[in-house]
């Protein structure tokens, strides 16, 4: 990781808006201090404010997992677990894992003893094409995301209740899937456009609730969603600022990736809550370059020589503005938001924010080395292991430093 730097990052200015709006242009009310934070309650929208980056625990695995599977003999044999959070741990320790090599959603029983196929490839309902994202729904139901069938499909167990194509956005953009509010209702986003190379500051995004009984998306909020960036005709920027949004708890969090804050939206797009905060920001290094086109290089060595060259010629590298602040936001079982750190190809190590559901936050998460987190519940971590002889499983650990 590079050093700190004492350089002032973007200023929190474009956002403002967002704050004067909810307040009716000033911001009164009580205020209070707590642990590092002040808290304020303007025209009912929660506001959290923090001097700096708060202080606050290194969350870690236990020594020992509370269940294993994918190594012993009966159990399932995993090809290749997706990494972007692709799996489910419900509180009772029931456990959903994609297998993006077998294509697979794959059940596995709370002690790791006994396993089910949820959906295999195929056609037919209940059965996947393809980039399936897992999102958990109450009472252990199961939203399963495959764009490659542009179908959402709604489990009951191992029952298929709900299934509805995925709809796009007023921009025409297909939506993304975030996860489902109380009423088993998908929370949704617009994803991102193929091009930058536009004017515009920024382009928007859209936040949707769609109805999967009716079939009816409702556009309840809009975002920052893409800087514009028409410099990409002369290269390709190693960093890139965009607005991210999510589904934690039932409702929409979203933020810009440039500007320290958080914004939570019930599902009807009403804004509940602004967190925002002080961060050391993080820039670019020379070190941090020749790291990254070395393993660049490392990765493109089944190529020739010249191809390698022009490769590595195409990245561009700003010195002059911060790192993004994180690439994701994802929310678990107890709905704390995790930001996922931003990282770039061979760059940074995976790591998570924790920020509780009125704004705390409440510690920071590195997996070890071989370990992917894919969903935490009831104080447990889902995550997948690969050992050394590259043979994946997944593991349930008891998440120690709360």
């Amino acid at each position: 990781m590079a050093a700190r730097s004492t350089r002032r990052g973007p200023s929190l200015a474009p956002l403002l808006a967002l704050t004067l709006s909810g307040c009716g242009g000033a911001c009164g009310g009580d205020s209070a201090q707590i642990a590092d934070a002040v808290i304020e309650d303007s025209a009912g929208i929660r506001i959290v404010e923090y001097a700096g980056t708060p202080s606050v625990p290194t969350l870690t695995l236990a020594d020992e997992p509370v269940y294993t599977h994918g190594t012993r003999p009966g159990d399932y044999r995993f090809s290749r677990i997706d990494r972007w959070m692709g799996g489910v741990l419900y509180p009772n320790g029931n456990a959903v894992t994609y297998d993006s090599g077998n294509n697979e959603v794959v059940l596995v029983s709370y002690n790791g003893t006994r396993h089910k196929l949820l959906a295999r490839a195929g056609e037919g309902p209940g059965e996947i094409r393809w980039a399936v994202n897992l999102y958990a729904g109450r009472f252990d139901t199961l939203l399963v995301e495959d764009p490659g069938h542009r179908r959402l499909t709604l489990f009951a167990g191992s029952t298929v209740v709900r299934m509805a194509s995925i709809p796009n956005a007023v921009d025409r953009v297909e939506l993304d899937a975030h996860g489902l509010d109380v009423a088993s209702q998908v929370l949704m986003s617009s994803g991102a456009s193929s091009t930058r190379d536009f004017d515009e500051p920024w382009k928007p995004g859209y936040m949707v609730r769609f109805d999967l009984e009716t079939r009816l998306a409702d556009t309840v909020a809009s975002f920052d969603k893409m800087r514009g960036e028409p410099e990409r005709r002369d290269g390709t920027p190693l960093m890139s600022y965009f607005g991210v949004a999510g589904a934690v708890g039932g409702e929409f969090v979203h933020g810009r990736n440039d500007i320290p804050q958080l914004v939570w939206r019930r599902p009807d797009g009403t804004v509940r809550q602004i967190m925002r905060w002080q961060p050391d920001w993080v820039y670019p290094t020379e070190e941090g370059r020749a790291r990254f086109l070395a393993c660049r290089r490392a990765s493109l060595t089944d190529r020739p020589e010249a191809m390698i060259e022009a490769d590595l010629a195409r990245w561009r590298f700003n010195f002059d503005e911060p790192e993004p602040l994180f690439a994701t936001i994802v929310g678990d079982y107890e709905g704390r938001a995790w930001l996922w750190h931003w990282q770039a190809h061979c760059y940074n190590r995976n790591r998570f924010t924790v920020i509780g559901p009125d704004g705390t936050w409440l510690g920071v998460f590195e997996p070890p080395d071989g370990f992917d987190l894919l969903d935490v519940a009831g104080g447990k971590a889902l995550v997948a292991v690969k050992d050394e002889m590259d043979v994946e499983s997944v593991a349930v650990y008891e998440l120690v430093g709360w």
